[in-house]
């Protein structure tokens, strides 16, 4: 039996796909080999699938509505094969499903039926009645199915008491097609109060000599760059610093699972939901659409963020991670009779 995972990374989409597989791949090792099948990936991907240990497969370039028969003929009965993004829509897992595989969808997006075994969204508040999925689907849903890398379960600490924040860590994933990054250490450079900033991008991220130039405006503050961050690293780096600017996606998670004080907000939709979420909840503080947010609103606002997280108690986001529930959701898979799968 083999775990087929099948996502896909790129300067336009960022590689949270790929991340949060291969964070699943860590999980349910366990259970049976991790492949990894992608079309076009950059050296920066094969280098982290490599880190990862899991098989590379490259599947040719085509049209997902080509490529759905193709990966259907060539998976065995005995696989688990799971999609994570947002192109493999029913009639893809239609041809998947018929070809007798056991089929996993990572879906947070809830936009159309879905035809897998196991439906996985470590989203918090999401029900089974929100999808549209077969009478023989197992869902795994809310935190406490999180898909987070070894390091930030190992590292789980519940938040501690409010403290005064002199650094803070910005992070809007690798590509950051908004450029919200800029804006971001910008603001963050013009408060007196910040003495140290950690920025963190991506190799499809071309402005780093630019936000240099920035930060070198600002001599009072010490500014660090950092570019393809290995998990133990990232922990080091949300360990270090007094709380996290992020966008409400997986760096959210992975900063609330270390118990960091967080600003958040959404710059897609899908991002939105978990936004409101810590925000309803005292987890963390979103500032709402990033984009939506005028220039001379965003340093009020964060200087407003940051002094609630400041003063203000936290709720932890989780109370502990329990990352045997998908494997035993995994094991489930593998005890299913083949003959009934399609």
């Amino acid at each position: 039996m083999r775990i087929i995972f099948r996502a896909d990374g790129n300067a336009t989409i960022g590689l949270g796909h790929v991340v949060r597989s291969l964070a699943l791949a860590e999980i349910v090792r366990p259970v049976a080999a991790c492949w990894f099948a992608i079309q076009n990936p950059s050296p920066a991907i094969r280098e982290l699938l490599r880190q990862h240990r899991v098989t590379l497969w490259e599947l040719p370039a085509q049209p997902i509505a080509e490529e759905a028969p193709y990966l259907a003929a060539q998976v065995q009965p005995t696989d688990i094969v799971v999609l994570d993004g947002y192109a493999f829509d029913t009639a893809y897992q239609r041809l998947l499903r018929h070809s007798g595989c056991r089929l996993v969808a990572i879906d947070d997006l809830r936009a159309w039926p879905s035809l897998a075994h196991l439906l996985i969204n470590h989203s918090p508040g999401v029900t089974p009645a929100m999808y549209q999925a077969t009478p023989d689907t197992h869902f795994c849903l809310g935190p406490e199915y999180s898909l987070l890398r070894t390091p930030f379960l190992t590292h789980f600490h519940l938040p501690e008491a409010p403290a005064p924040i002199r650094s803070v860590l910005l992070c809007f994933g690798g590509a950051d097609p908004q450029q919200l990054t800029a804006r971001f250490l910008a603001a963050l450079l013009s408060l007196g109060s910040i003495r140290e900033i950690g920025v963190i991008t991506g190799s499809a991220f071309p402005y780093t000599p630019r936000l240099a130039e920035l930060a070198a405006q600002f001599p009072a503050t010490t500014v660090a760059f950092y570019q393809n961050v290995a998990a133990p690293e990232m922990v080091q780096l949300l360990q270090r610093h007094d709380a996290v600017v992020c966008p409400a996606s997986t760096i959210l998670i992975e900063s609330l699972f270390l118990g960091k004080p967080v600003i958040t907000g959404y710059y897609v939709a899908n991002q939105r939901h978990l936004a409101d979420y810590v925000q309803q909840r005292q987890q963390a503080r979103s500032l709402g659409d990033f984009t939506a947010i005028a220039p001379d609103d965003l340093q009020p606002a964060l200087v407003q963020a940051l002094t609630e997280l400041e003063q203000v108690p936290r709720q932890p986001y989780v109370r502990q991670p329990q990352p045997e529930l998908l494997q035993a959701a995994f094991r489930r898979l593998q005890q299913l009779d083949p003959s009934g799968l399609a």
